[in-house]
């Protein structure tokens, strides 16, 4: 299991909610809405984990992400 914090620029806050919903529809992850800007993102495993990285890059112009559990 890993986990990731993402983080993503003020001005694009209002898709955050989306992205949420979007994570938690797939199967084996889940994401939890900190604030306007962060999200706690679990996955299985490193390939969970890089799809939602990719799928942040391709989401958020202004994101960074940050692994807090291996």
């Amino acid at each position: 299991m890993e986990a990731i914090k993402l983080n993503v620029g003020f001005r694009e806050w209002s898709k955050l909610p989306d992205f949420v919903e979007t994570i938690n529809g797939e199967d084996e992850m889940f994401a939890y809405q900190i604030d306007g800007t962060t999200a706690i993102i679990v996955t299985q495993g490193c390939c969970g984990t890089s799809w939602v990285e990719a799928q942040a890059a391709t989401w958020f112009d202004d994101q960074y992400t940050e692994k807090i559990k291996k």
